[in-house]
């Protein structure tokens, strides 16, 4: 008999409009969010086009290589190549790399900027010396 004597000493109240109000409020607000980021997502990346005297690779369906205007490749690339390209900016901090897909394989591209991050983004003290590469064409 304790556990029902209990139970009738300590009646909960249980208001039901406030409960409903609270979960309409949070309903709203959900969609609400949602609304916002349909019209202008949280997680788009600033465009930042490449400037005079940028390095910029372009990647094609038929390879990848250096452009000048980030249409057309015309210098084409080899991973060496690539590398001593890469190799050769870590000796100039002020110049930004630029790789844009123009329809080449995004595993290539992610796996070049990795390992052009890698290569610029720190110096051998591991002090940040220039910004990240800027990747385009998602």
């Amino acid at each position: 008999m304790g556990f029902l004597q209990k139970v009738d000493e300590e009646p909960e109240e249980h208001d039901v409009s406030k409960e409903l109000f609270l979960g309409i409020m949070m309903l709203m607000l959900c969609l609400g969010i949602l609304i916002l980021n349909v019209a202008s997502p949280v997680w788009r990346v600033h465009q930042h086009d490449p400037e005079e005297g940028a390095l910029v690779v372009v990647y094609t369906e038929h390879g990848f290589g250096l452009s000048v205007d980030g249409i057309a490749v015309d210098f084409e690339l080899n991973e060496w190549s690539l590398r001593r390209r890469l190799a050769g900016l870590v000796a100039e901090p002020e110049t930004e790399l630029h790789l844009i897909n123009k329809g080449g394989s995004r595993e290539t591209v992610v796996r070049h900027a990795a390992l052009a991050d890698s290569l610029l983004s720190t110096d051998g003290a591991g002090n940040k010396v220039r910004t990240a590469v800027y990747m385009h064409g998602w």
